[in-house]
């Protein structure tokens, strides 16, 4: 039997309508999808692509493949995930592999997609919408235009990383944020317009462009800023 093909779907940012119509034809059109999955305890599943794949009602069968997003042997999890993969498209089952925002921008399935390929898998890719451009039209402003640059820097290592790109005449967008804390005394120092998001597309979205928003705020997993050239 052949092989069946690993297609990556990119489900956008959050907002389930945000999905592109040839990722969800991509969906409809599967044999199992896989949806990755922080943890899972107590048949409580943690995952923020199942919570949007859910509202696509799609029939397709899906399950969950367990990558935790923090924490050591990442590799490991991500050939795991890959070996599970696989033992379908042994079958040939055409597999849909999903993931929020787009499909190859600090996305698990980018990592997936290298291991396949290294085992000579056919593959394709549904590209999205990531977070970074969700964020700039809810924020009502374009994220870069003319000639300025874009530089996306996720989990900063410090605020002086952040500084040093801010020197240059470029949008910054930051993905990944709450590792640091005290983003408003490092904003109020800067003295730049930003656009601060979280759990963007969402019911539980929340967004300011006020510092002051900000100071009693703790910053979750899925949040990003763009602080404006």
């Amino acid at each position: 039997m052949s092989l069946g093909k690993l297609i990556g779907v990119a489900l956008g940012p959050g907002d389930p309508e945000l999905i592109t119509l040839k990722g969800l034809k991509a969906l409809q059109n599967a044999d199992l999808i896989f949806y990755p999955a922080s943890s899972i305890k107590e048949s409580k599943i943690t995952s923020f692509s199942y919570d949007i794949l859910k509202q696509l009602n799609v029939e397709t069968e899906s399950l969950p493949l367990v990558i935790p997003m923090t924490g050591k042997n990442r590799e490991m999890h991500y050939q795991k995930a890959f070996d599970e993969i696989h033992k379908e498209l042994k079958k040939g089952k055409n597999v849909a592999v999903v993931s929020e925002g787009d499909a190859l921008f600090y996305s698990t399935f980018g990592y997936i997609l290298k291991i396949a390929q290294e085992a000579n898998v056919d593959c394709k890719v549904i590209p999205g919408i990531p977070a970074f451009i969700a964020t700039g039209a809810e924020g009502e402003k374009p994220v870069t235009e003319g000639n300025q640059a874009l530089k996306v820097i996720a989990r900063p290592n410090g605020f002086e990383e952040i500084e040093e790109a801010l020197k240059e005449n470029q949008t910054l967008v930051v993905m990944k944020m709450s590792v640091l804390d005290n983003w408003s005394d490092f904003l109020e120092k800067q003295n730049r317009s930003f656009f601060y998001i979280e759990r963007v597309g969402t019911p539980q979205q929340y967004s300011t462009s006020n510092v002051q928003d900000l100071k009693l705020r703790t910053i979750p997993y899925f949040s990003l800023i763009i602080i404006y050239a």
